[in-house]
């Protein structure tokens, strides 16, 4: 069968769908997990299982952080229900490729049971009308060539996506959202910083600050500096805490006193 006599045969007329096998749904994986697996699904190319989302996008499609997501891939790889490869160009890291399994790996049950399932074709017969059925629109947006939501899958707005990084960040910093507002400083920042950098590097430079011995506190004050207006300041700022989260910095490393003369001499007091 084809690709387009697949989309042709296979193509709901409720929109993108993606199935999930029995042996998903009744094994110890998390909620989390079995979600994480039905939109992979959706994405992945069904001959070969492959696609390759970002994390951004897929934290942004299941409302959680990218955190979240490296966990929940865990779990699915330690079942064996998908299988993750890290990809890289030679100069920076690109989305990973996953590989969705659609039959259970050795030692997980199938799910399968001796009893048929009750044929639905009278049914089926007479709910049909003589009436044509309407068009679909080209199912090709749940395939790996299309890899991220089009239009029609109601794309969050940049609105979205701007509180989504905000909500990180007070999560990481433990502030209270009572409290704590998304004024219109705050949000001209991370507007900025998605307008010029990938979604997946601000949530990564939102956390950074973590990593940076100074910023953590580990400075002649012993204070933090974490504000959001601070992490996104310029293209030198977002990308240093960026690395600072994806390079792993050891927190508990003091900062050497001359790096903090440095900065005062270059007018950035405090980390300020």
């Amino acid at each position: 069968m084809t690709e387009q006599q697949y989309h042709d045969e296979y193509a709901s007329d409720t929109g993108p769908f993606s199935i999930v096998p029995e042996w998903v749904t009744t094994s110890t994986l998390s909620h989390g997990a079995v979600r994480l697996y039905a939109l992979l699904a959706r994405y992945a190319d069904y001959s070969t299982g492959e696609a390759w989302p970002s994390r951004a996008t897929l934290a942004l499609r299941l409302r959680m952080s990218t955190d979240s997501i490296d966990r929940l891939s865990k779990e699915l790889q330690d079942l064996g229900a998908v299988e993750v490869i890290r990809r890289h160009d030679g100069s920076r890291w690109k989305s990973n490729l996953y590989i969705v399994k659609r039959v259970p790996p050795p030692g997980v049950s199938s799910g399968r049971t001796d009893t048929a399932t009750p044929s639905r074709s009278d049914t089926a017969e007479a709910g049909r009308t003589s009436a044509a059925t309407p068009s679909r629109i080209d199912a090709a947006g749940t395939r790996a060539s299309e890899q991220e939501p089009t239009e029609r899958d109601k794309t969050p707005s940049v609105s979205e996506t701007v509180t989504q990084v905000f909500n990180l960040w007070l999560e990481e910093t433990g502030k209270k959202s009572g409290r704590t507002m998304l004024d219109t400083k705050r949000a001209a920042r991370i507007k900025w910083a998605l307008n010029n950098y990938e979604l997946d590097d601000v949530l990564d430079a939102v956390r950074g600050w973590k990593r940076s011995p100074f910023h953590a506190g580990q400075n002649e004050h012993g204070k933090v500096y974490n504000d959001l207006t601070l992490l996104l300041r310029n293209s030198d700022r977002l990308e240093y805490f960026r690395d600072c989260w994806r390079t792993g910095v050891d927190t508990q490393t003091k900062v050497p006193e001359t790096w903090h003369r440095l900065r005062e001499m270059m007018g950035e007091e405090d980390g300020r």
